[in-house]
């Protein structure tokens, strides 16, 4: 049977025509400050070990854990991409996958299977081989989770595999739109909803045919809507993974942190002490260019790893580091006032008023390109929420304008659908301005009493999407207060759970959150947010879960880009979430760094950093 070779996958654009914005330029660092004092370095163990160059980022937060593969926190990812690696990277430049642990790949003709061909000569930082063997044991340990740990997971095999997944029950019919009485007490239907219904119809038929002609295959070992087929080693270096239905974008999604390769050994440990997820949570064991040292009292470090396969790559920066310290500073001001005092090198998530400060400074301010998504989530096993008119209704009350212009860095985009503008998808023409007299229209229809609705925001936490919730939270609520709906805060820090809280819709009302793509493909947001039935918007649609299923294994070309505007329709009528704005996010250095790789995927690797040393 003749094979496709991954050089004719579809050609990439360029990271310029991906993502637009570019890199923020910043000042120049002030000079002839003293560099501080860097903690005392293990003993080097071989006669090769470079000369220490230390690198302190101030995190926003400790991470939960440091197994990649059961996590979906972006501080867990941003030190995993350190010490582990997967079998496909991703191209600085122009945002393409390209050869990792696997340095070739072969598509068969019916994209169902993918043989891998692994790099040779690569350990593990225990001294384990890296091989086939290698590869199959991690599949196996994520295929064997309990449901409840892989659901923890955002960025990682529950995410493109979808094990739990059933196949939608479409309905056999749309029910018509509801008539209502006009001044002359006769029955009427709004034009545009007999139209809308007649849409429906026509999309539920075609739903039917195609979930029908283009099945699942194969024995599934889990939902019936379970992707994944096997993972087979060949011989010691090739891998062949088959499917049960084509995943269109899994190249890119084999980039994703939380599909990196753990050591066989590592897995097979037992959990340290208090802990009983995996070894890996406390102490990860990779084969990327660092090792993990020590984590303790809001620090991690990592040593660089002496026995890193891509010698070429560590003799090409001189000056990278070879000491990271992650320390954890909650607060905004925090990381600002550590970074002014040279205790840290540089930190994430710059706020639009530290930026000011910041510039005025010197500093170095990188900012990433626009990838990733705020919203507002809508938990419909709230009484009110449950209703259309209601959601509409705080959809009309909000001016996501003001929320950017007051909270957000410049260049920031309102968001009138989920998928950033750089996946090339047309927004929906289903669009909710601010206009506070159909708001209260709405509320009024819907027979709204005042009932205070709860509202979900997180605590002593960044993100690259939420970088001042507490204040973003605050203009929310005054600017539904203006329109009649009242609100009941619940804040929850975020190191109390608050992802899960929000996502077990144990309180259900409104939410604050986001979402960071992870790779270059539509799917990747909406299978991350819509996929299944999710307790976060208590929303089910079998409609959409249709449309989902189909457009990810639909071939690159104008019907898949057809079926995700299909899609965005679907969501932006339905309305379970509304996205609030497509972020710019920004780093900040001191003198001590004279290049940082930023990336909007934040695939960022120190070893790639320049010092100035």
């Amino acid at each position: 049977m003749p094979s496709q070779p991954h050089s004719l996958q579809p050609p990439r654009a360029t990271r310029r025509a991906f993502l637009a914005g570019g890199l923020g330029l910043g000042a120049l660092a002030l000079a002839g400050c003293v560099p501080k004092e860097t903690p005392a370095p293990p003993s080097p163990t071989a006669s090769t070990e470079p000369a220490i160059r230390t690198f302190h980022f101030g995190s926003a937060a400790d991470p939960l854990t440091l197994d990649p593969g059961i996590s979906g926190d972006n501080e867990t990812f941003r030190v995993t991409r350190q010490v582990y690696e997967g079998l496909i990277g991703v191209d600085r430049e122009t945002g393409a996958p390209i050869p990792l642990l696997a340095t070739d790949w072969i598509v068969s003709p019916d994209r169902l299977q993918f043989t891998f061909i692994l790099r040779r000569g690569v350990k593990f930082h225990d001294g384990t081989d890296f091989d086939a063997a290698a590869v199959v044991t991690n599949f196996e340990h994520w295929v064997a989770l309990p449901a409840d740990v892989r659901a923890n997971s955002d960025q990682g095999f529950t995410q493109v595999f979808r094990p739990n997944d059933q196949l939608p029950v479409l309905p056999k019919t749309i029910p018509e739109p509801e008539p209502t009485l006009d001044a002359n007490g006769d029955e009427i239907v709004d034009p545009q909803q007999l139209a809308h219904h007649a849409e429906q119809l026509q999309l539920l038929e075609s739903l039917r045919k195609q979930l029908k002609d283009d099945p699942f295959v194969g024995a599934n070992t889990g939902g019936t809507a379970s992707y994944f087929g096997s993972i087979k080693a060949a011989d010691t270096h090739t891998v062949v993974l088959t499917l049960r239905k084509p995943i269109t974008g899994l190249i890119e999604a084999l980039t994703l942190p939380g599909l990196a390769i753990a050591s066989p050994k590592a897995l097979a440990a037992a959990p340290e002490s208090g802990r009983t997820d995996s070894a890996l949570s406390a102490h990860p064991v990779g084969t990327g260019p660092y090792r993990f040292v020590s984590w303790k009292d809001g620090a991690i470090t990592l040593r660089s790893f002496p026995g890193y396969w891509d010698a070429d790559a560590v003799a090409a920066n001189t000056t990278s580091p070879t000491l990271v310290v992650f320390q954890e500073i909650r607060t905004p001001s925090g990381r600002l006032g550590a970074l002014g005092r040279k205790e840290i090198d540089g930190f994430d998530m710059v706020t639009v008023t530290g930026l000011r400060e910041l510039v005025r400074e010197g500093k170095l301010i990188v900012q990433r390109d626009p990838y990733s998504v705020t919203y507002l989530g809508m938990n419909r096993s709230n009484e009110w929420l449950a209703k259309d008119e209601f959601r509409r209704a705080i959809a009309h009350g909000i001016d996501r304008n003001k929320i950017i212009e007051q909270f957000f860095i410049s260049g920031t985009k309102e968001a009138r659908g989920f998928l950033p503008a750089s996946l090339g998808i047309k927004t929906s023409d289903t669009y909710y301005g601010p206009d506070a007299k159909r708001a209260k229209e709405l509320l009024e229809s819907c027979g709204y009493d005042g009932t205070p609705i709860p509202f979900l925001y997180p605590l002593n936490i960044s993100r690259a999407y939420l970088p001042l919730p507490e204040l973003i939270y605050a203009e929310l609520s005054r600017q539904l207060a203006l329109v009649g709906i009242k609100i009941r805060p619940v804040p929850i820090d975020w190191t109390d759970g608050y992802v899960s809280k929000v996502r077990s819709g144990q309180t259900p009302g409104l939410h604050l959150l986001g979402f960071n793509g992870g790779y270059r493909d539509p799917d990747d947001f909406m299978g991350a947010l819509f996929a299944s039935n999710n307790r976060q918007f208590d929303y089910d649609s079998p409609i959409l879960t249709a449309q989902v299923l189909l457009a990810r294994s639909m071939p690159a070309g104008e019907a898949r880009v057809a079926a995700y505007e299909d899609l965005s329709n679907t969501l932006a009528r339905d309305l379970p979430a509304l996205p609030l704005a497509f972020p710019i996010s920004a780093l900040a250095f001191n003198d001590t760094v004279k290049n940082y790789p930023s990336s909007p995927v934040l695939d960022e690797v120190f070893s790639d950093v320049r010092l100035n040393t």
